[in-house]
Parts: structure tokens; sequence; C-alpha cells
């Protein structure tokens, strides 16, 4: 068995690669099917697989019992098949971890170690949601599930035993402390959240932590922006109102899951002309020569929700998910006391898996050996039966019973020395053994 993560995040690759290879939740379902799934009587790519498609990173898990397969060109293959792109453009930005690496890289990524802003709390949310995904699939079946069960344990406990999540706990915490860093203050600010998901949720909660007061909200679903705002005392607009909502605003978040940008060049220019004729209304005695209407925009989405050519535009700021090192340096600084003690949270969390894939190395031979004893026995009570046929029904209940509590008391202790030696690395001696032994 082959266990393996193939992938790229926000240390391997730019937000315009990763943007190339994210997969929407749309796409999650054909995407594990194609890697899972028989073709027309072709064995599947791989045995098990889940995929992790977050703002930062693109992560194929998978488990394959081929030993002769390059999972990382298999993987190549299947993102540039699917995403139809020449493997060229992302191919040398990919990484790849096998065994015990795969399984640490699992286990440091959905504590929080792997993310942009150390410690994150998101990616726990993210990673369950990426295993609840593939195993309404099935994609997920045997060794991924107790392995995605005990990723989850790990970040619990870092979150709950350590330190690590202090600071700016998620990207969109760090993209509120981007923007208070750039104004100063967040007080008589008004912000405009494009967008109603969990990032845009998260931002207004920081955001109403950080003093901001005046908050807008558009969205697509204009419905679902109205049940945002109205949790956070915002107010909700139509999307096609988006223009007006970016004129009365000082600062953007924009985080939808559109498949392409929603916020272009026209929006931000029509934006700060009405910002501009705004001011005018109630400034009279000012002139256009003596003002410069500024916007800051930050981009948290990927796919990436703003057109760059915003950039172009005097007054205009944008900040993607790449912008956001100044914010996590200083969090970095802050928390490298906890990374220590998640690590040894990690460690712990791994023996633990480790024993139980060990353990996993007994259970064919052990499930032979119990066969061929319910088979003898079986054979042994159909022949002792014709004996006994004067029996009653209860009576033969009764001898039934014994035999199969016979069998399962003489193969009981075995069977709990067998696995606990699986535990401690010593299963495929005593399997061999079993086999010798009994000829299975």
């Amino acid at each position: 068995m082959n266990l393996f993560v193939v992938g790229l995040d926000h240390t391997s690759a730019s937000v315009e690669v990763r943007e190339c290879l994210a997969f929407s939740t749309t796409d999650l379902p054909s995407a594990l099917t194609q890697l899972t799934a028989k073709h027309e009587g072709v064995a599947p790519l791989f045995d098990e697989a889940v995929i992790l498609s977050t703002c930062n990173r693109v992560e194929i898990y998978g488990i394959t019992s081929d030993d002769d397969l390059d999972v990382k060109q298999a993987v190549v293959e299947f993102l540039a098949d699917f995403h139809n792109l020449d493997e060229e453009q992302f191919a040398s930005s990919l990484f790849c971890s096998q065994g015990d690496e795969a399984i640490f890289h699992l286990f440091e990524t959905t504590a929080g170690l792997r993310s942009l802003v150390l410690g994150e709390a998101q990616i726990q949310g993210q990673v369950r949601k990426a295993f609840n995904m593939a195993q309404r699939l099935r994609s997920a079946t045997t060794v991924m599930p107790r392995l995605f069960v005990q990723a989850i344990n790990t970040g619990r406990r870092v979150r709950n035993e350590t330190n690590l999540g202090c600071g700016a706990a998620s990207v969109s915490q760090a993209g509120v402390e981007l923007a208070r860093h750039r104004f100063g203050s967040l007080e008589g600010c008004c912000v405009l959240l494009v967008g109603s998901g969990q990032v845009s949720e998260l931002a207004a909660q920081n955001l109403i932590a950080n003093g901001a007061d005046d908050l807008l909200v558009v969205n697509r679903t204009y419905e679902n922006g109205l049940d945002l705002a109205a949790r956070y005392g915002a107010r909700a607009m139509h999307f096609e109102d988006l223009i007006d909502a970016m004129a009365m605003a000082d600062i953007v978040i924009s985080s939808t899951a559109a498949p392409s940008t929603v916020i272009h060049r026209a929006h931000a220019e029509a934006a700060l002309q009405r910002k501009l004729a705004l001011f005018h209304e109630q400034h009279m005695q000012h002139s256009a020569l003596e003002l410069q209407p500024e916007l800051l925009l930050i981009d948290l989405a990927v796919p990436r929700d703003i057109d760059t050519d915003v950039m172009e535009l005097a007054g205009v700021h944008l900040c993607t998910v790449d912008d956001l090192q100044e914010v996590v340096q200083k969090t970095l600084a802050q928390r490298t006391s906890a990374i220590a003690a998640a690590r040894q949270i990690i460690a712990e969390e791994f023996d633990t898996f480790q024993a139980w894939l060990r353990s996993q190395d007994t259970l064919p031979i052990l499930s032979s050996w119990r066969q061929q004893a319910e088979a003898l026995r079986s054979a042994e009570l159909k022949r002792a039966m014709r004996h006994l046929e004067s029996l009653s029904p209860e009576q033969q209940y009764v001898v039934e019973a014994f035999s199969r509590s016979l069998v399962n008391k003489l193969l009981h202790e075995p069977t709990l020395r067998t696995r606990h030696a699986a535990a401690t690395g010593e299963g495929k001696r005593y399997a061999a053994m079993l086999r010798d032994l009994w000829e299975l």
C-alpha cells in the first residue's frame, strides 16, 4: 500500500497557479469519481482519494496498491486533463510526499502549521469538509477514514492544548488586520463584504471586534446576503448595485466562490467616480483637482474575485491572499513558542495512527484463520449431529452454541496477541507463523 499526497500551496505556487487548479464544490464529485471509480472495466487510478482545495492549497491525498505507479506524474496528468491545462503550467510547483511524510503533512496541515496564517482555525473545517465529501462519494473507505479522523483529532488537540491559535487565526482575520494597519482604525470606515460564505462571516466578526460599525453585504443570492447582514447589523444590497456599494465603501473584502472574477476595472472606475460625486455633494467647496478618492480592495478568494487591472487606477489598492505576509510574520513571531508543543501532539497522534495501520497487516490472515476454524467447526458439528438425531431442537441449539463458544475462546487469546504484535511492528512475523501452522 502506498499512501501519498501530491499538491501545491502558498509556499510553492503563486495565486495565479493555485486558482487554475482549484476545485469548486461542484467539481469535486466528478474529480473524485475520475480518481477512484472503474471506467469501462479499467481499474481505478487510485484505491482511495480525498481532495483538499482551499484558497491556499490544492492537495490530493491518495492510496494505491500499485507500488510501481508514479503517483506524482499520475496526478499531474489528472490535473492537466481535468482543468484543461498544459502540464508545464503547474508541474514544477507540485510537491509529493509518501508514507510517513504524507501522514505528517496532513496532520501538520490540519493543525494549522502549514497555513499562510500560522494556526488558523479554518483549515480544520476545510479538512473535515473534504473528508466528508470523499466519504459520501465512497472514495474514502478503508484507510482514509481513520487517517482523516486522526488528523482532525490532531487539529482539535493542538487548538485546545496550545496557544497556536492566538493572534490572526484565519485568512479573514489577517485581511482585517491588514485593513486596520492601512487605516490605523476601522472606526468610521465603511466596509463592503462581497460574498456571504464562511470567510465573509469570519471577516464580519473580526471587523466588528476591531471597531468597524458600518458594514455592507453584497451577494449574488440576495437572500443569503440578507441573512449575513441581519446577523451582524449590516446592510444588504443587491448584486446589481455592486458599484453603488463600492462607492459607499472605504474597504472592500471579497470572498465569493465564483469560478471567475466578479469585480473588474470598470466596477472600480465607476465606483471612484461616484465616490467623488458623493463627496462633492457633501463638500461643495472642494474641487475635483484637490481630491483623489481611495479604495482598498482585499481579495481573499481563490480563484480570485478581483481583476488585477484595477491596480492601474489611481487611488485603488489591491491586496490578495499572497499579500498577507506582513501580518503572517507578526503572527509567526507570537506563536513560535507554541510550535514545539503542537509538534509533540502531532507525534503522539502519528504514533497512534501508525499502530492502527500496522494492526491492519494481520487482518487478512486473522480473517482467513477464523473462516477456516468456522468451516472446521461446522463440518464437525454436522458429523456429530448425525449421531445425535434424538436431541430436541433446544438441545441441538445448546450443542451448536457450545461449539461456537469453544472455537471463539480458543481463538480469542491468539487473536489478541497477534493484533498486539502487529501494533508493535511484529505483525508480519505473526502472520507468517499463522500461515505456516494452519496452512492458510
